[in-house]
């Protein structure tokens, strides 16, 4: 755990500012959900909800220090070579109802266009997904994490018939934890929030067959414009996983450019199909979100 001590202290010194300033890369922030303090219970995965006050102040600090671009352009202007310093590109993964009622207006407020990586079979669900379920939070101080996304195949139902805990899979949570409904995502779209791919079923890509992967990759994607009048083209892999395979299988099917959750800044010499982005958890503070932006991110955050 690095110290907000140490984030301070790069912050009081001028390093963040300096970073910022020299670094010719942008950068590419990934969410996952914005909830009302309201909210409750809160639950869910502790990373994962952030509060809207927190939010704003994160997307009004960003609107005066970067070039905030909808990721089309982005992309337009990596490929152009045109220098990308102090460039930022909002995106969220899952599609969460919070991300609508909440991010939304504040980003419009702002002049934020933000892209919205849907996981294909999460609309319609009465139940959050699997990583809120109280009783893998408790298991996750077991460390069971890393069996859940190779043997299990980051398989909801599998997962969760692993845990004696949740054979009762009904259990309180507030509705932003939820999945959007496809036509809260379809009318977001028409006001202008950019949609991408994030898998079928949000399974663990490298673990999956041939057959299996085609499905995830390019079936989701037929889904995806079929009900929101989009035709995405920008994937997002599930819980940031990749490999060789699976980073062709994407660019084959014919998609722009796909984001990780490798932390870093994209620079002209970026991989288009292996992306980098900065995963912001709920928790992070100040100066730690600024030094991240900056580059400065001194450990790669868990999904």
């Amino acid at each position: 755990m690095v110290s907000p001590l140490l984030y301070g202290a790069l912050d009081v010194t001028g390093l963040t500012a300096l970073a910022r300033r020299v670094r010719n890369a942008g950068v590419v922030l990934c969410y996952h959900n914005v909830v009302s303090p309201a909210d409750a219970p809160p639950g869910g995965a502790p990373g994962a909800h952030m509060p809207v006050d927190r939010f704003r102040s994160q997307m009004r600090w960003l609107v005066a220090h970067y070039d905030l671009l909808q990721l089309p352009a982005f992309l337009d202007r990596l490929a152009s070579g045109e220098p990308m310093r102090r460039t930022a590109s909002v995106t969220f993964d899952d599609a969460c109802t919070g991300v609508f009622e909440h991010a939304w207006p504040v980003l419009r407020e702002l002049g934020i266009t933000p892209t919205v990586f849907v996981i294909a079979g999460g609309p319609g669900r009465n139940r959050p997904f699997w990583w809120d379920h109280p009783a893998v939070q408790h298991a996750i101080e077991d460390r069971r994490g890393q069996q859940w996304l190779t043997a299990l195949r980051g398989d909801e139902e599998a997962i969760l018939r692993s845990l004696p805990a949740a054979t009762n899979r009904e259990y309180a949570t507030s509705a932003s934890h939820l999945p959007a409904p496809w036509h809260v995502i379809a009318q977001a779209v028409r006001a202008g929030v950019e949609i991408g791919v994030h898998s079928a079923t949000h399974r663990a890509l490298p673990m999956l067959e041939d057959d299996e992967l085609a499905e995830e990759i390019a079936g989701s994607r037929t889904v995806i414009a079929r009900e929101t009048g989009a035709v995405p083209t920008c994937f997002a892999f599930p819980y940031g996983l990749w490999d060789a395979r699976v980073r062709n299988a994407v660019r084959a099917a014919g998609y722009q450019a796909a984001f990780t959750l490798d932390s870093g800044l994209v620079h002209a010499r970026t991989d288009r199909w292996a992306l980098p982005r900065v995963n912001v958890p709920a928790t992070i503070g100040r100066a730690a979100f600024e030094a991240w932006c900056a580059g400065l991110n001194l450990r790669h955050p868990a999904w």
